[in-house]
């Protein structure tokens, strides 16, 4: 009987000042192949437009922007896929819109609804997986 490997993808991020407390390793599945570029730009439903980098803290405790992964996971093999982007060691920041006079807001990662995914990442990760439950029983005789 062959047995399907799962991949995994292991981050975390460190405390600093966009992300206090940080985030502990986390180790969840890959269901898709890695997205990765220096920015994503989102679109929200009512039309603003935000850019989100990766982050990573520089020896001098300065952050400099990093590269992006997003990807199709699930918090628990049973549990319905989800599309998350993850950034550098100290996360993801959102920039938000463009010549905006919004701060800059720190998050461990983003779980993006599938509404928000832009074409050019959907079309390296593919669509959302099928759900554990909406899978067709296997017989075995």
């Amino acid at each position: 009987m062959e047995h399907e490997t799962i991949k995994i993808i292991e981050f975390e991020v460190a405390s600093g000042p966009d992300v206090p407390g940080g985030l502990p390793r986390q180790v969840v599945p890959l269901l898709s192949p890695l997205w990765r570029g220096p920015a994503l730009r989102l679109e929200y439903p009512d039309g603003a437009v935000h850019t989100v980098v990766g982050w990573r803290q520089g020896r001098d405790g300065a952050g400099f922007p990093g590269e992006l992964q997003i990807f199709w996971t699930r918090h628990d093999l049973s549990a319905p896929p989800v599309c998350l982007a993850i950034g550098g060691d100290a996360g993801l920041r959102d920039l938000g819109p463009p010549g905006g006079e919004e701060m800059p807001k720190g998050y461990p990662f983003l779980a993006l609804a599938e509404s928000m995914i832009p074409e050019e990442v959907l079309a390296v990760i593919g669509p959302r997986p099928e759900s554990a439950e909406s899978r067709a029983p296997l017989l075995l005789a």
